[in-house]
């Protein structure tokens, strides 16, 4: 397997003592958090070269409140900023040499349809709709990848923090409706763990469609302090002959993961989770 870790849990952190890190633990690459206007591609690639590892993919920020970001919003002039925020995520990921962009359908952190519907039927029209809408978003944001050798993998979140696509299945239909070839699946362990009953049928219902994963455990903590069967999931991901990273997603406990990772106190588990977590996913691998 490749590894690599998603800079979200590092920020504030200058990209060279990430880059420093990785190499430092033996990792392949690293998932950049998709905001353009924050990074350069000159550095990045230059970083890339001095320290020999690849960019895995770029990870599009959508987060509830964040303006732009909503490609499911019934808000038109929302939406549209979210294309031309998916699109530059797109153009960020060619300049730095990244071949996938991690997209959701709606923002993580937004669990009902706007407006908020209290009764079934209302709540179930205006959940077609979004659904409607993130699949035309979703169609034009793959088309423009396609044109620049891009590949787009959706990325299911778990029900207390979306409401579109939370599971592999979901994720299935929403490609299939979609009907890009370029548009592929990202799966998470974390969300994984509330939502499949079994992941590693999930891995194995995503097939080759699946193209990037996050691990974390059950607790969003390193693999090895939750109670996720990574040998089973390395199992599944052996025999649908998996070829993306595995990109680690270690957080430290708090109620807002996004919060957590910026106390002060938590910094020093940088390290510590970085390679704690990498040495147990490859020590696990040499067993199964």
């Amino acid at each position: 397997m490749r590894y690599a870790i998603s800079n979200w849990i590092y920020p504030g952190e200058p990209l060279r003592e990430t880059f420093a890190r990785l190499a430092r633990y033996g990792y392949d690459g690293i998932e950049l958090v998709g905001e353009p206007d924050r990074v350069s591609p000159e550095e990045i690639r230059a970083l890339s070269q001095e320290y020999g590892l690849s960019i895995i993919s770029i990870l599009t920020w959508c987060i509830w409140g964040i303006p732009g970001r909503d490609m499911a919003s019934p808000d038109e002039e929302e939406r549209q900023a979210a294309g031309v925020y998916g699109r530059r995520c797109v153009d960020l990921a060619v300049a730095v040499g990244a071949p996938i962009v991690v997209v959701l359908p709606a923002p993580a952190g937004r669990t009902a349809p706007l407006g908020s519907p209290r009764d079934e039927k209302a709540w179930k029209e205006a959940w077609e709709r979004e659904w409607v809408l993130a699949v035309e978003s979703l169609r034009g944001l793959a088309a423009y990848a396609q044109s620049r050798g891009i590949t787009l993998a959706l990325e299911p979140i778990n029900r207390y923090e979306t409401h579109l696509v939370s599971t592999t299945d979901q994720a299935l239909r929403m490609l299939e409706a979609v009907g890009a070839d370029n548009l592929k699946i990202h799966l998470d362990t974390f969300h994984m763990n509330i939502e499949e009953a079994d992941m590693a049928a999930a891995i194995r219902r995503a097939g080759n469609l699946l193209v990037n994963m996050h691990i974390s455990d059950s607790n969003r903590m390193p693999p090895g302090r939750g109670h996720t069967n990574f040998g089973a999931l390395l199992l599944a991901l052996r025999e649908i002959n998996y070829t993306g990273a595995l990109v680690l997603e270690p957080v430290p406990p708090g109620s807002d993961p996004l919060l957590a990772v910026t106390f002060s106190e938590n910094i020093a588990l940088r390290d510590t989770f970085a390679e704690e977590s990498i040495r147990y996913l490859r020590e696990l691998e040499k067993q199964i």
